[in-house]
């Protein structure tokens, strides 16, 4: 197997570099942070917005999707919450309050766009003002999309029984909807990834549905986070490790999987572009665009420098490299 004329094990070799040096798994565990404090504000947002939605239990479908997902604990904490928040009386949409939500539900997304400039190794140019709408634009973005794409499975059950219905098979449409599904759910999460790709790191790029970086976090994703679920229900003792908070450890723990898996995508499509004739170089922000000078990019100290001996020799032979340069 060769990917752009990579072999695999040199592929894998290069992604493991990337991980230390970019500290991918402590950008998780902030992204994780982020998920957590994001939480609630989103499912206010969901929650408002569902109730414009033309489907009934849009929310309760939605739940229903990613149930099989979740681990248990994690799902009863949301579940609480959602309950919580569709008997009490709740702001107007676009009061104050709904901005914060929106504010605080930004947040995580926010994080991740910073990780994915560290993947593409830039620097933020954009001005703060434009990049905190962005937050906020792609966390609605992306909260309508889980709704539509809950309605549009509603929907397509409906009319799938009915027309099943008219050619006497209804009794086989349960079970071929139930592996229909699957796909189905597959094909938004990739969506959502890949406008994640697209528009938060501080580059230009084509826009692309599938991405080696989207596919493989989509399977990373369903595979993980039920691979977690299982072991979580099956062989785990948050409670009794943790008592009360067991549930939200568990929680914490599939958003840091979640965000791991995340940001790994985009060191993916980073790695492959950097790595193509056709593509962008490292540091720069377009196709045929001069990179920064090493010294200006955020490779020149690399996040895992700081616990990874061989990170930090990596770093500490690009800083000589460039003193020399500099006095020679």
């Amino acid at each position: 197997m060769a990917l752009l004329n990579m072999p695999a094990w040199v592929f894998v070799k290069k992604l493991a570099k990337r991980i230390a040096d970019n500290a991918v798994t402590d950008r998780a565990a902030t992204l994780a942070y982020y998920f957590v404090f994001a939480l609630f504000p989103f499912l206010f947002t969901l929650v408002t917005l569902a109730a414009y939605l033309p489907v009934k239990n849009a929310i309760a479908e939605l739940m229903a999707r990613i149930d099989p997902l979740m681990p248990e604990e994690a799902m009863g904490i949301i579940d609480d919450q959602l309950h919580s928040l569709a008997t009490q009386q709740r702001p107007r949409l676009l009061t104050f309050g709904l901005f914060l939500a929106l504010w605080s539900a930004s947040r995580g997304v926010d994080g991740l766009r910073t990780a994915l400039n560290l993947s593409y190794d830039v620097k933020e140019s954009r001005p703060w003002w434009k990049v905190q709408v962005l937050a906020i634009a792609v966390t609605i973005a992306t909260s309508l999309l889980m709704l539509l794409s809950i309605a549009g499975l509603a929907l397509g059950s409906s009319a799938g029984l009915w027309l099943a219905a008219r050619l006497h098979v209804d009794q086989f449409w349960a079970l071929l909807w139930a592996w229909l599904r699957w796909p189905i759910t597959s094909g938004g999460v990739m969506l959502v990834l890949a406008l994640l790709y697209y528009f938060l790191p501080d580059v230009k790029q084509e826009w692309r549905y599938v991405t080696p970086g989207s596919v493989i976090g989509t399977l990373l994703w369903l595979l993980m986070t039920w691979g977690f679920s299982v072991y979580a229900e099956n062989f785990g003792s948050y409670d009794k490790t943790y008592g009360a908070i067991g549930g939200m450890i568990v929680l914490m723990t599939w958003f840091y999987i979640s965000g791991f898996v995340f940001i790994l995508g985009g060191e993916v499509n980073a790695l492959l572009e950097h790595a193509s004739a056709e593509g962008k170089a490292a540091g720069a922000r377009a196709a045929g665009e001069a990179p920064p000078p090493e010294v200006e990019r955020p490779s020149i100290a690399a996040p895992g420098a700081a616990k990874n001996a061989e990170s930090a020799a990596r770093t500490q032979r690009r800083l000589w490299s460039r003193w020399r340069k500099s006095h020679a």
